[in-house]
């Protein structure tokens, strides 16, 4: 954990004399994707959805905060439902005016109920913190309007967790 925070400090530091350079800003949005989890033979998705909102402190730089619901994965007779905060740093590489991609690295505050289906003793509730990181791009088609599509990996415990997701955002 403080090896994730020595690495945001460092590169909010290494941006810092860029931070007053136009192009960023405030920006709101909304995705919805596959959220899938593999563990121990158990492997299933179901649709999740998400909302964000972020700074983009300059052009390539910024933070990032995501509410996801992932849904309820089902597989072979019990499920799992998670929901989380994701908080991340966000390196963005502008390729044209409009176009970009990215990758953002982060932290995952997760809570996940577990259920044996027909066995209400079997339920239980279980919550923590791990890594997470992602990759995607984005195309904008005016100064406030744009669309995403990315692919985000999260540890769950033993857990494989990843969402894809394509979704829109509005830059204030």
């Amino acid at each position: 954990m403080k090896l994730v925070f020595a690495a945001v400090a460092t590169a909010l530091l290494a941006a810092s004399p860029a931070m007053a350079a136009d192009d960023g800003g405030f920006y709101v949005g909304a995705g919805v994707g596959s959220f899938g989890v593999d563990v121990d033979g158990f492997s299933g998705d179901d649709t999740g959805f998400k909302v964000l909102g972020g700074w983009m402190f300059n052009k390539y730089i910024g933070g990032e905060l995501e509410y996801i619901d992932g849904g309820t994965v089902e597989d072979s007779g019990f499920g799992i439902d998670t929901t989380a905060l994701n908080a991340s740093v966000k390196g963005n590489w502008p390729v044209t005016e409009q176009f970009d991609v990215y990758g953002k690295v982060g932290y995952f505050f997760w809570d996940a109920d577990v259920d044996l289906f027909g066995d209400s003793s079997q339920e239980k509730n279980e919550s923590g913190s791990d890594l997470s990181w992602g990759i995607g791009a984005g195309y904008d088609f005016t100064e406030n309007f744009g669309i995403f599509g990315e692919w985000q990996w999260f540890q769950i415990e033993e857990a494989d967790a990843d969402m894809m997701s394509v979704g829109v955002v509005w830059k204030f």
